[in-house]
């Protein structure tokens, strides 16, 4: 695990909350810099619950989630790791380092766990239209699509004021490509807002593994999951969570063995 990133994002927190929002009189900013301050200290531990005080507070960002992985991956919690470098992803599908560090455990976990005769899926094989989505964070899928909306209506009231055929080819031309990746984006702006509601997904954050039973409180074993799988969230049923697995299983873990994504 010597070619994980130990980079951190140190910016202030794009905090979903008031900045003025203040715990135990700290700002949520002076907060996020104790942690930081901890992390690059070896303390490695307080990094990591000043990071989770944060999020219980309500604060959201790709720095948070990112640096919340890189120190839980310090402290050799991978699964957890894993969980906060897919919610970095989930709000910056193009941040580098999430992804180098997540290859790089993913890399790991399924080493240790062919050498212990298992075989580990941890990222479930995705379609075409996931690859895309997954391509694309919410406000990113907005974005494109408000600006080549713009655009093709900017086009369309322009060729209505040139006379001259030449001109008028080619802004036709150009607003028939302006559509298309404006339809384009309304489809990935439309998919991606019905991923975010419609479909939850959770990571196995325990350490080593976690059996998957028949029901809640079964005794009966289906089969076990290595830490950092990534699963589809079906139901919750008091401590206990319904999931199903790249393969179709479906089985009951503890809630506390998830964390979701």
């Amino acid at each position: 695990m010597n070619r994980l990133a130990a980079a951190l994002v140190s910016t202030a927190l794009g905090l979903v909350i008031p900045l003025a929002a203040i715990a135990d009189g700290k700002s949520l900013d002076s907060m996020f810099d104790e942690a930081n301050d901890a992390f690059w200290n070896g303390e490695y531990e307080k990094a990591a619950e000043l990071y989770a005080e944060l999020e219980e507070l309500g604060a959201r960002s790709t720095a948070l989630s990112f640096n919340r992985g890189t120190a839980e991956a310090r402290l050799g919690n991978l699964g957890r790791a894993v969980c906060h470098y897919e919610r970095a992803l989930r709000q910056d599908p193009g941040h580098a380092d999430a992804t180098h560090n997540l290859a790089v455990i993913r890399e790991f976990i399924a080493r240790r766990a062919s050498e212990q005769g298992r075989d580990a899926d941890l990222a479930p094989a995705v379609g075409p239209w996931r690859a895309v989505l997954d391509r694309f964070s919410p406000r990113s899928a907005s974005i494109a699509f408000l600006i080549f909306d713009v655009a093709l209506f900017a086009v369309l009231i322009l060729r209505r004021f040139i006379r001259r055929e030449i001109y008028r080819l080619t802004l036709g031309v150009l607003a028939g490509v302006l559509a298309a990746l404006t339809i384009a984006t309304l489809a990935v702006t439309v998919g991606k807002w019905n991923q975010i509601s419609g479909e939850r997904e959770g990571i196995v954050v325990v350490r080593g593994v976690v059996e998957v039973m028949e029901g809640p409180d079964s005794e009966v074993k289906r089969f076990v999951l290595d830490e950092g799988s990534r699963v589809r969230l079906l139901e919750e049923r008091d401590a206990w969570v319904k999931l199903r697995d790249d393969q179709g299983r479906d089985g009951w873990a503890p809630g506390e063995a998830l964390g979701e994504i």
